[in-house]
């Protein structure tokens, strides 16, 4: 079914076709101008220009009605002996026509639809893309400022993170900690209790983006306020109470996240080391007499269930070794293989670069962790001989 076309007019050639213009208003609701009507007398509703051709005179006449910026459609009348006269026309912009338009009225109606038609669909087109174009602005005003944010964020998280590389007794700590995004949700801290005690972790906060980064402020903010708090009450502190701490703390956030954490306390004087695995994978790697292994000790997540028990274990260490701890993301690095071979791949990294942290952090960056999908952190400890 044809729409309705809104407004009309006709533009006749001088001294003919009354009698068609007569049959447009009929057919058409067309309303008949002047042959010297120009744009500026048609309304603001109107979609349609019926023009007659009959002479070259009549070319002159038309060129005034086809601004490239009109709303309304052009449809050229003309004998078919005018052939000529109409080619001319629609060179010059015209949108269609209809030859012999007496004999022809049904097709003049026809036409005269399809190019409204079509002229309400170029409208609509440009509208949609205008409104696409102010959209877009406004999207990339908006990822402006969230890069702007993004970037600020990772400069905080950046400078929240430790030293690197630090020195404590004999121990020296390093980390690289590379996000997949701009901000990321692992994050690695050390700092001394007292002067022969250290606490560190690797943590890795479930999901990515804005809400994960944020946690991991958390997590650094909590730990190190505990610590001072159960120091200054001269309180015994253990990474078991610390882990069961947090998890009340995370639940109480009602964000929806949970950490994987291994957490511990090393005595640098009896070289003995107190520590919680809260479901941290893969399990750190100890290589000490030039042999690497898993450390053992499994627990739960931090933030995940509200009677989560968090079990120590104790390793008593040698005066020289060296301890590595990796977040997950290090497995998506590793292209091929069973999850057994890609542990074995990490025993034997750690224990190639066992005391050389700038090389690990070579080998991890030759296999891509700059791109990589997921965050990748590497933390590793060297306790030399004293």
């Amino acid at each position: 079914m044809l729409s309705t076309i809104a407004d009309a007019v006709f533009i006749p050639c001088p001294g003919k076709i009354e009698h068609l213009a007569e049959l447009l208003d009929v057919d058409l609701a067309v309303e008949s101008l002047a042959t010297d009507a120009v744009p500026e007398d048609l309304s603001k509703a109107c979609e349609l220009v019926i023009f007659y051709l009959n002479d070259h005179q009549d070319l002159f006449r038309l060129e005034r009605w086809l601004d490239s910026q009109r709303e309304y459609a052009v449809l050229l009348l003309a004998d078919d002996s005018q052939a000529g006269l109409v080619v001319r026309g629609l060179e010059a912009g015209a949108d269609d026509y209809v030859l012999d338009p007496n004999r022809h009225l049904n097709l003049v109606s026809l036409v005269a639809h399809r190019v409204v038609s079509r002229r309400r669909d170029a409208r609509q087109a440009r509208q949609t893309y205008e409104e696409l174009e102010q959209i877009n602005l406004e999207l990339m005003t908006s990822l402006d400022v969230l890069r702007q944010d993004q970037q600020a964020g990772r400069y905080v998280q950046q400078k929240m993170l430790p030293q690197t590389p630090w020195d404590f007794q004999a121990l020296t700590f390093e980390h690289k900690v590379c996000p997949s995004l701009y901000l990321s949700g692992d994050f690695v801290d050390y700092f001394p209790m007292d002067r022969e005690r250290v606490l560190f972790y690797l943590a890795d906060v479930s999901g990515h983006g804005a809400s994960s980064a944020f946690l991991t402020i958390l997590l650094r903010v909590f730990i190190r306020r505990f610590v001072t708090r159960m120091l200054i009450r001269g309180a015994k502190i253990s990474p078991g109470a610390i882990l069961a701490e947090l998890n009340k703390e995370i639940l109480g956030t009602e964000l929806g996240k949970h950490v994987t954490i291994f957490l511990a306390i090393l005595d640098g004087g009896n070289h003995k080391m107190c520590y919680c695995n809260g479901a941290q994978y893969p399990a750190p790697v100890l290589v000490r007499d030039g042999k690497a292994a898993f450390i053992e000790g499994k627990g739960m997540p931090v933030g995940l269930f509200d009677d989560a028990v968090y079990e120590e274990f104790e390793l008593l260490l040698q005066p020289s070794y060296y301890l590595s701890l990796f977040s997950d993301g290090v497995f998506e690095l590793m292209q091929s293989g069973s999850l057994a071979d890609k542990e074995t791949t990490l025993l034997e990294i750690a224990q190639q670069y066992a005391g050389d942290h700038a090389g690990m952090v070579e080998w991890f960056a030759q296999m891509g962790m700059e791109d990589s999908p997921d965050d990748v952190t590497l933390m590793t400890i060297s306790g030399k001989k004293g």
